[in-house]
């Protein structure tokens, strides 16, 4: 993990394709050979195909029957079976381990588990089975048997086979890899329906128990071997199981016979195999494996089947002080033993393992799950402590069951009423009607004058957790201006009332005024146009 985004180390990588299916955002892919496959079979040289036996668990029995005529519709030259390469490796590895009864043995099909072993498990390299896998003993024999100027092409359902391929000491024999999926690519790039083509053979077909090697003990039962032949013949599936099985060869407790396969249930369960349902999958290679003859073909005393496991490198170092592991568990407030709950949630089994993971540089202290939300929490407790607003939770009982600050000055206390009912500091009312769920939510501004407040109060029921709460916002000020405001407001209307009467009562009095003085005004002009008449 690098600034919050996974990333591929090659050097460490496996190439187990775990990382494919995991991915929530789907990131994760690896090499697509389809256009290389397609340049080959525009060449001229031949293209042989090698079909791994897990196609079964793939294509439905109809398809499998038209499956052969498509890929010669496609331009392979020869289509064939991996497990007739599965029986020489059986062969092969019953007759190594019967050479060295008093020593413990790995079986070598499963590429992914042999990488595993190279750069993580080294002590155990000795252990491993001299002998390619059955991919690479088919390859071998198509190109013994037709000549180096042919192509080989593997079909399957593991990514680690890819990865296999590119081995210097393989080159030379598989030229391309491709999973189901590529394999339904080519067709669909040429046009090619299944249900358009006949049913025919494969040219070269398995028979007998070679064709369960992507099932548990598949490997065991091609070979002959029987659970009460060695001291403990072993047949396990899934990296959980394949870690603890090299741990207890580690401690030497007898001769081992293990057959790991690094998918749980087998190569009928790869990281890019589009059933996902087990029960079905391995349904459908058995009926498989009992359309054919049970009697394996003779062996064909192929010599070049051996090969020598040799380390592999990793920028990986495990050694580091338990001071320097402390201090990273401390970070995460891991500071004793009781609190390492290794929870798993960051990928890792264990706390220590995750600690020594970011020691190495790969993995982030932000992975843990337990740490991250006690940050969260205390952040959170931060908020509510800083909040300038009151909040109480209150128990299904209605007592006080948390307060902030601003909560304890509102109302004038402390936690000492911790498990007091709220009616000891204010009526209860508007939480009864909560509680009762005659309503879902109060939102009222309430007057609380023994503490001088006026509060605008918003309380809910939080139900899963049987708790309600109370978010007092305090309008005192602003209540108190509006109250001022409303009485300056009447205090005005009324003065202009007052003012409004008083300007009309002295209209009227000024009209009367003018009135009289205008009638007396009246007469004495009168009385002078007389006058002077007379």
């Amino acid at each position: 993990m690098e600034n919050g985004q996974a990333m591929v180390i090659p050097e460490n990588c496996i190439a187990c394709g775990t990382c494919i299916p995991e991915c929530p955002q789907h990131a994760k892919t690896y090499v697509n050979h389809v256009a290389d496959v397609i340049d080959l079979l525009a060449a001229n040289n031949p293209v042989i195909i090698s079909i791994a036996p897990s196609f079964a668990t793939v294509y439905s029995k109809w398809e499998r029957k038209r499956l052969p005529s498509a890929l010669r519709q496609a331009g392979f030259f020869k289509i064939t079976e991996t497990a007739i390469g599965a029986y020489e490796v059986a062969q092969k590895t019953r007759e190594y381990i019967e050479n060295k009864p008093n020593s413990s043995h790995i079986c070598t099909a499963c590429p992914a588990v042999v990488n595993y072993i190279q750069k993580y498990c080294k002590e155990e390299i000795p252990d491993l089975v001299p002998v390619v896998s059955p991919m690479i003993a088919h390859a071998r024999m198509l190109k013994t048997e037709l000549g180096p100027d042919c192509r080989v092409v593997f079909a399957g359902p593991c990514v680690a086979k890819k990865d296999e391929a590119l081995h210097p000491k393989n080159k030379a024999f598989v030229d391309a890899v491709l999973t189901f999926s590529e394999l339904d690519e080519i067709l669909l790039k040429k046009n090619i329906d299944l249900k358009a083509c006949e049913e025919s053979s494969f040219d070269q077909k398995a028979s007998g128990f070679s064709k369960l090697f992507p099932l548990e003990e598949g490997l065991l039962k091609t070979a002959g071997f029987e659970r009460d032949t060695f001291n403990k013949v072993i047949a396990l599936s899934g990296f959980d199981e394949v870690k603890d099985a090299l741990a207890a060869i580690q401690q030497k407790k007898g001769n081992y016979v293990i057959e790991p396969l690094f998918c749980r249930s087998g190569c009928i369960n790869g990281p890019v195999v589009r059933n996902s349902n087990l029960l079905q999958k391995r349904s459908e290679l058995l009926d498989y494996f009992n359309e054919t003859p049970k009697l394996d073909s003779t062996c064909q005393n192929i010599d070049n089947l051996g090969f020598k496991y040799e380390e592999k490198a990793t920028s990986i170092n495990e050694l580091y002080s338990e001071n320097e592991i402390s201090e990273v568990l401390k970070s995460t407030g891991k500071l004793n033993e009781e609190d390492e709950l290794n929870c798993m949630a960051c990928g890792y089994a264990t706390c220590r393992d995750k600690a020594i993971a970011v020691l190495q540089g790969i993995a982030e202290i932000e992975m843990c799950m337990p740490y991250m939300r006690r940050l969260a929490e205390q952040k959170n407790d931060k908020l509510i402590a800083a909040d300038p607003n009151g909040l109480v939770i209150l128990n299904q009982k209605l007592e006080l069951v948390s307060m902030n600050p601003a909560f304890k000055k509102m109302f004038i206390c402390s936690d000492n009423l911790l498990g007091k009912g709220i009616s000891y500091l204010i009526d209860p009312e508007p939480f009864e009607r909560i509680a009762t769920k005659q309503l879902n939510k109060y939102n009222e501004v309430i007057k609380y004058q023994a503490y001088n407040l006026v509060c605008h109060l918003l309380c809910y029921a939080i139900e899963e957790e049987n708790q309600f709460v109370g978010i007092f916002v305090d309008i005192t000020d602003t209540y108190s201006n509006k109250e001022k405001l409303k009485d300056l407001k009447t205090e005005t209307i009324t003065q202009a009332q007052e003012l409004m009467e008083h300007q009309i009562n002295m209209a009227q009095e000024l009209a009367r005024f003018i009135g009289d003085h205008t009638a007396r005004g009246e007469i004495l002009m009168n009385k002078l146009i007389n006058e002077i008449r007379k």
